[in-house]
């Protein structure tokens, strides 16, 4: 009897087995629905789409191209993976669509895709730093993995996929498209004298209509931070944002110089090959090295007079640019040169905007401080900046300048350097919620210098501090304002 009973259990539960493995396999129709076995989609390659940031460069968006037309695509489409910045991460994506080759909505049958994210700091870059040369550079390649979302599918000509199909690629440098510098002209520039050969890379933006509206348009010229030298200016455009310089910004500074019927500013970016603060060409610091002790001499520079020849050579050819509204400024390194040209070439610019600037006060001797006094001058700054300590370099140059009776000196020194494009960028250094303290350059891309040091508070060099940054002042709007007319 127990034994007629167990095989009769057994008997009912395989029956029972069958029976719900039968209605899991058959449809209403009954067709099997087996589950699906996800596939590597049949893709030719992935292109990556690069815009510059307040931090830096990033990828906004990536295209992939398949072997036939693209169809049923949706932002739910896709998931997105990159290894890129300082993280392999899952990218958010926002939206997808068919697209033409260079990611524009597709209007007719295409065979590309459009996959755009959101971008943040700290994800997403397409820059690697090198070590040696102490510079950014293009990323070697960049993993992507394109995969179909749970439920969803679309057709790439004849074939369907569907969840979990995944196209995986090793993005190169070269299959990038970078649309804000593109509307840049851009070439090099050679120094062949004093025993040197120098090739400087430069380019130069102009607003629309400005050749054709009603008179000379000034330049504002942008030198680049030390980790931006090298020789692809796409570097130096998009390590700092340069491009808020440009119309080509959401946010940008233009509107400070379309006035009386004038279009705008021109612009020019000048990039070193190594950095503006080597001595000899070779990419070493030498005594400039950031926070080392002043010698009491002149910080020199190897390519001081290649970087005269790229100005002024750009200005001579250029008939449209008012010679007595040119404007020069840069970060950390390119705050340094613009000083370096204050003393070399004092009279040519109409007005300086160094920032974070790296030349120390106590390599600026009494007699260079004469020379640069009665220039127009705006210091910008963060007293979070430890790469170049203020308390070295912009602070007691300042001081000194205001005793030396400077009259048209002024300064922004703000505590931390906030952001916009990313209002709570996360750091692995510095003050959580902003950006590094040296990186104040992006609140001048920002156009985010409203005030200015109210000197009725300052006494000493002791009250130059963000609490007296107070009085009501426009870095840009004062700029634009400069003219050696009125200078």
């Amino acid at each position: 009897m127990k034994r007629s009973k167990l095989v009769t259990t057994v008997v009912a539960c395989a029956l029972s087995a069958c029976c719900v493995g039968a209605f899991a396999a058959c449809g209403d129709n009954g067709e099997t629905d087996a589950p699906h076995t996800p596939v590597a989609m049949d893709a030719v390659k992935t292109d990556i789409v690069v815009c510059g940031y307040e931090w830096g460069p990033a990828i906004p968006k990536v295209i992939v191209e398949f072997k036939g037309d693209v169809s049923g695509v949706t932002k739910d489409t896709f998931a997105v993976s990159m290894k890129s910045g300082f993280n392999n991460a899952k990218r958010t994506v926002i939206d997808a669509y068919a697209c033409d080759e260079k990611g524009n909505k597709a209007t007719a049958a295409s065979k590309y895709a459009a996959i755009e994210m959101s971008v943040k700091y700290g994800e997403a870059s397409p820059f690697s730093w090198d070590n040696n040369s102490r510079v950014n550079i293009w990323a070697e390649t960049i993993p992507v993995t394109v995969t179909v979302n749970k439920d969803r599918s679309f057709n790439a000509g004849d074939k369907k996929y569907e969840s979990g199909d995944k196209f995986a690629f090793d993005v190169k440098a070269a299959n990038r498209l970078v649309p804000q510098t593109a509307t840049w002209e851009k070439d090099t520039v050679n120094y062949n004298e004093n025993g040197k050969n120098i090739t400087l890379s430069r380019a130069s933006w102009a607003p629309d209509g400005a050749a054709t509206d009603s008179g000379k348009n000034p330049l504002v010229i942008w030198l680049h931070g030390g980790g931006e030298g090298g020789t692809d200016i796409d570097i130096a455009l998009l390590g700092n944002e340069v491009t808020g310089l440009t119309a080509d910004n959401p946010t940008n500074v233009q509107h400070y110089f379309a006035k009386d019927g004038l279009k705008g500013a021109y612009v020019l970016a000048v990039q070193s090959p190594t950095m503006w603060m080597d001595a000899t060409g070779e990419g070493d610091y030498g005594d400039s090295e950031a926070n080392s002790e002043p010698t009491g001499k002149p910080q020199t520079s190897y390519y001081t007079e290649a970087l005269w020849k790229a100005i002024t050579t750009y200005v001579e050819g250029n008939s449209d640019i008012d010679t007595d509204r040119i404007y020069i400024g840069g970060c950390s390194n390119g705050g340094y040169m613009t000083m370096n040209l204050a003393f070399e070439h004092g009279d040519y610019f109409a007005a300086y905007y160094p920032v974070c600037q790296g030349y120390m006060s106590g390599n600026i001797s009494d007699e260079m401080l004469g020379q640069i006094k009665d220039l127009n001058m705006w210091f910008l700054l963060s007293e979070a900046d430890n790469t170049l300590k203020p308390s070295k370099y912009t602070l007691p140059l300042f001081d000194r300048l205001i005793d030396a009776g400077a009259q048209n000196m002024h300064l922004t020194y703000l505590k931390n350097v906030p952001g916009v494009d990313d209002p709570n960028p996360s750091s692995g250094w510095g003050t959580p919620g902003f950006y590094d303290g040296h990186w104040s350059w992006i609140n001048a891309f920002n156009d985010d210098v409203k005030t200015e040091m109210d000197m009725s508070k300052v006494n000493s060099i002791d009250d130059l501090k963000p609490e007296n940054c107070t009085k009501a002042g426009n870095m840009w709007e004062w700029i634009a304002a400069q003219s050696k007319n009125n200078g």
